[in-house]
């Protein structure tokens, strides 16, 4: 008995030991688990509110897109005010996650989330901004849904008589658009794309990132640079005293290298916005009494011998040689006026495109002792506008008489559109703004004007037809028509990049340029009388690639090709077109290799500058297995991954 209670004594002295350490293992584990349930609601419950509002505001975004692309302001408007709502409440229920940030690797993600909301916040700011400053000119722009003060005017004179009396009070706002903008783009230059995945759930997650990134700071960049036009606007629509402005035609159908042949000039007068022309000549005419005592360059010299085997000075007509306008225009401006006494403040350079567009809102109109015009399709030219083949059978058909100063219909032309321009129902102005805009984007209206302010201005939004730096590589064609035919208005061009990448970073480009002409050709028999419009072409090209380049080879041209340095680029220069022209229904290729002077670290980064005067070649840039192709409506500039591709040894 004794045995047993000793025993006893002992089992319970050992449980009293024992129960406490039990005890506290069953409430650590116990408060183990209602940490982890706590941690996890603290975290999962808002992290299913964050994603269900990312939903929304992602649901929301595409609405106020939608909005935008139906021009109708007040809807737009609208959008925003429920955008900027669900975004607030987006950033709201970021604020439990602050500390993730601290966290390696994760932390850069919620960083990235607060930096989106922040340049949403701003973007949607500058939209308001942006859609108060556009409600007076709402129907000018195209867009609906607001009622616009002076809403009362009932012609397009009326509507530009009050833009122009309005015209200062945009640019404080474009400002503050501007601002608002460069801080958008600042939050988004900090989030790196690279982190992310290529897709998620079937959808392209990494490159749309980074295309919103460089589209948000190109468009900063370019309200920024649109500031100094804004400013000076007061001055160049006459508001401060009445401009004059020498207006010169260049006809596209005859390529030359700042958009087409000087075949006319108007004299026309801007004061308070309303235009009014008051004279226009031949340019043969003005050619007839300048005495040249510059001798014409070589090409001139080479390639037309027609007058300038007879006369070597240069004309008038043939001082737009440089593909730079400003640097052809002061030239030109400065023998000008040695042949006229005619003043004026600057220079605007239009083409038989810009005329097309403008006829093709207004539809046909009359011009007295000249005829109709419309942009018609005319199957006498294959389906050219009317008006230019009209334009054409004034200007060069020949005749039987002595007919002077037949290039002077282009100022009764330009007289009578902008009459029927300024007489038309407000309700044609949106289309009316859409063909100079275009025309503006895609080269068919440059401007020059010596006045140092106003340039920069207009070379700030790539106006003035320059040839611009460039860092990275650079291309840009220039073809000059020496046929004397308008044979451009028939021919199609392609031009292919090949892009090859050695070990060492090394660049070797292939340049593949296809000129085609599908249109049967003009009867140029001068006894038939006919109008030559298509006829064998004569070529005089040059490629201006970035300074330094090496030519490696190069087929089609007939002259020997020359390399030398032009506005700080390297050029390529060559001609086609006695030997082997390029004949209607016929074809030709130029192809040139060459290396570039600079190596490939990354990104390659490509500038292409179209030619002025052009409609739209067909380009492809090739790297890898990457390529691009796209109609050159303007200049473009084309980013590519770079990968290390071998450059295939020759044989």
């Amino acid at each position: 008995m004794k045995i047993f209670m000793e025993i006893g004594k002992i089992n319970l002295g050992e449980q009293k030991e024992k129960t406490p350490i039990r005890f506290w293992r069953r409430r650590w584990f116990l408060g183990a688990i209602l940490g982890l349930i706590f941690i996890s609601l603290s975290v999962l419950i808002p992290s299913l509110f964050l994603i269900g509002k990312a939903k929304v505001v992602y649901q929301q975004t595409l609405k106020l897109n939608e909005a935008a692309k139906s021009k109708n302001l007040k809807l737009t408007e609208e959008q925003i005010g429920v955008t900027k709502k669900a975004l607030g409440e987006l950033k709201d229920s970021l604020k439990p996650f602050f500390w993730v940030k601290f966290i390696p690797f994760i932390g850069g993600y919620e960083a990235d989330a607060e930096h989106l909301v922040r340049a949403g916040e701003m973007g949607l700011e500058a939209g308001e901004i942006v859609i108060k400053a556009v409600e007076p000119y709402a129907d000018i722009i195209g867009f609906t849904g607001k009622e616009k003060e002076g809403g009362g005017e009932k012609t397009a004179e009326d509507r530009i008589a009050f833009v122009v009396s309005s015209i200062d009070k945009i640019a404080p706002e474009i400002e503050k658009v501007g601002q608002k903008l460069l801080g958008v783009s600042r939050e988004l230059s900090q989030i790196d794309p690279s982190r992310y995945p290529e897709r998620f759930k079937g959808k392209k997650i990494r490159e749309p990132l980074r295309e919103t990134i460089v589209l948000m700071n190109e468009a900063a960049t370019i309200i920024s640079e649109a500031q100094p036009l804004f400013e000076v606007s007061p001055w160049l629509l006459g508001i401060e005293g009445p401009r004059r402005y020498l207006v010169i035609f260049q006809n596209d159908g005859e390529l030359r290298p700042t958009g087409g042949f000087i075949t006319a000039y108007a004299i026309l007068e801007i004061n308070k916005g309303k235009p009014k022309p008051i004279l226009s000549e031949d340019i043969y005419a003005l050619d007839g009494r300048f005495k040249s005592t510059t001798k014409a360059p070589e090409a001139l010299l080479k390639y037309v011998p027609l007058p300038y085997k007879q006369d070597p000075y240069w004309r008038l007509r043939d001082m737009n040689l440089s593909p730079d306008f400003k640097v052809s225009m002061e030239f030109f401006s400065s023998n000008f006026r040695k042949a006229s006494n005619s003043q004026y403040d600057g220079i605007i350079a239009i083409d038989t495109e810009v005329l097309t567009r403008f006829l093709k809102v207004l539809g046909p109109i009359g011009v007295p002792e000249w005829g109709n015009f419309s942009a018609e399709p005319d199957k006498r030219c294959d389906g050219c506008p009317q008006v230019v083949y009209e334009l054409e059978r004034l200007i060069s058909k020949p005749t039987h008489e002595i007919r002077t100063a037949r290039k002077a219909v282009i100022g009764p032309l330009m007289h009578s559109i902008l009459a029927n321009v300024l007489g038309s129902p407000k309700e044609k102005m949106p289309a009316l703004f859409e063909a100079i805009f275009s025309s503006l984007l895609e080269k068919h209206i440059l401007f020059y004007f010596p006045e140092e302010r106003t340039q920069k201005a207009i070379d700030s939004l790539n106006l003035g037809g320059r040839i611009r730096e460039y860092e990275g590589d650079f291309f840009h064609l220039n073809d000059t028509s020496f046929s004397g035919a308008k044979t451009n208005f028939f021919i199609r061009q392609t031009v292919e990049q090949k892009i090859e990448v050695g070990g060492n970073g090394r660049i070797v480009k292939t340049v593949t340029i296809e000129y085609k002409n599908p249109s049967p050709p003009s009867n140029c028999n001068l006894e038939a009388g006919q109008l030559c419009l298509n006829a064998p072409y004569r070529n005089w090209f040059r490629i201006y690639v970035p300074k330094g380049a090496k030519l490696l080879e190069s087929s089609g041209s007939e002259a020997e090709v020359k390399t030398y340095e032009d506005l700080d680029k390297t050029v390529f220069e060559g001609f086609f077109g006695d030997k082997y022209p390029l004949r209607p229904q016929g074809s030709a290729k130029l192809v040139f290799k060459y290396e570039l002077p600079i190596v490939l670290k990354g990104e390659y980064k490509l500038l292409i500058q179209k030619q002025p005067g052009t409609d739209e070649p067909l380009y492809s840039v090739i790297l890898g297995g990457q390529k691009e192709e796209f109609g050159l409506k303007t200049d473009k500039e084309i980013k590519l991954k770079s990968k290390w591709l071998p450059i295939k040894p020759k044989g």
